[in-house]
């Protein structure tokens, strides 16, 4: 059941860079990094950060959104 919830979450993520970057989801893996890959500014990462927290309905703290580099550590973060 984790693993379904995580392949959910990861889903959904992919789908929130793709509107906000306009990168199709086929073309963003859990490597991509934010900045470099994915072309986001500090703002644009604020942005999603916030998108995320609307989203699963959660909160992330300015200490975690700080470490948040690359895909896969904005789904198990």
């Amino acid at each position: 059941m984790a693993t379904q919830a995580a392949e959910s979450v990861a889903v959904q993520i992919k789908e929130l860079i793709s509107k906000q970057v306009d990168i199709p989801v086929d073309q963003i893996s859990f490597d991509s990094n934010f900045e470099a890959d994915l072309g986001f500014d500090s703002l644009e990462l604020v942005e999603f950060i916030m998108a995320v927290e609307e989203r699963l309905d959660i909160s992330v703290s300015d200490e975690t959104a700080s470490r948040i580099e690359n895909v896969q550590q904005a789904v198990h973060e």
